[in-house]
């Protein structure tokens, strides 16, 4: 895993196993669930956590792949950004940090030998794109082009573009972790019948809800790097 990257997500206080194996086609473990009730796989490989903290509000956390946690947190606070806890072990001998950003989402640095597999596409809803962006310039060494989309600019690490910045409008900031999925169209429909909501779906993607209102998107397998429209819709 490229540091630098998204790596890992982890959902906290959302639905259970039946709904994301419906809706992802993910199988689950117990081994390395030290901080989750389980810990989902896509063709065996490990890419998120189900199961955090009780008593916080459901949603998912998006993790950046970092070479230095201690390191990356002091930058987060110079940058305007805030840590809420961390470094922590993460119990397979690596160390997390959980911060918000200066854009006011909240997010995550893993420092590990063992980074799962990767997020394929995330994009940040802020209030204050500009802000958003100087800070993961800043704090990881991101760039940033624009788009056909007004609004919406790409975000790269060493070139390849992994996500986007979009303007949230009503909604709080927050990341949008997009997964792989064999039928965007029929995860929508088991998002339903499981349910949940579909917030948003076009071609290639939808964003949808679990029962718990926890957000994040699906994107068709072939299409997962880039998704035609990165925000909320």
């Amino acid at each position: 895993m490229t540091d630098g990257r998204p790596c890992w997500a982890d959902l906290t206080a959302g639905a259970g196993r039946d709904f994301y194996a419906a809706v992802c086609g993910w199988t689950f473990t117990d081994d390395g669930a030290v901080h989750h009730e389980a810990v989902a796989l896509a063709d065996g490989r490990r890419v998120a956590g189900l199961g955090g903290p009780e008593g916080a509000p459901p949603g998912w956390t998006v993790y950046v792949a970092v070479d230095d946690a201690a390191g990356t947190a002091e930058a987060i606070e110079e940058a305007g950004g805030q840590v809420l806890h961390g470094p922590d072990d993460d119990g397979r001998g690596g160390l997390v940090v959980v911060a918000i950003d200066a854009g006011g989402a909240a997010f995550g640095v893993w420092e590990s030998d063992e980074h799962a597999a990767p997020v394929p596409w995330v994009a940040a809803a802020s209030a204050e794109p500009g802000q958003t962006k100087a800070f993961y310039g800043t704090v990881l060494g991101w760039t940033h082009e624009p788009t056909d989309e007004p609004g919406t600019t790409t975000l790269h690490h060493d070139g390849d573009a992994f996500g986007a910045v979009v303007f949230a409008g009503d909604a709080l900031p927050h990341w949008l972790a997009h997964f792989p999925v064999a039928d965007v169209d029929a995860a929508a429909a088991a998002t339903e019948a499981a349910g949940g909501s579909v917030v948003g779906k076009e071609d290639g993607k939808a964003v949808l809800e679990d029962p718990t209102g926890a957000r994040f998107a699906v994107t068709a397998r072939t299409a997962a790097r880039a998704p035609r429209s990165s925000g909320p819709p």
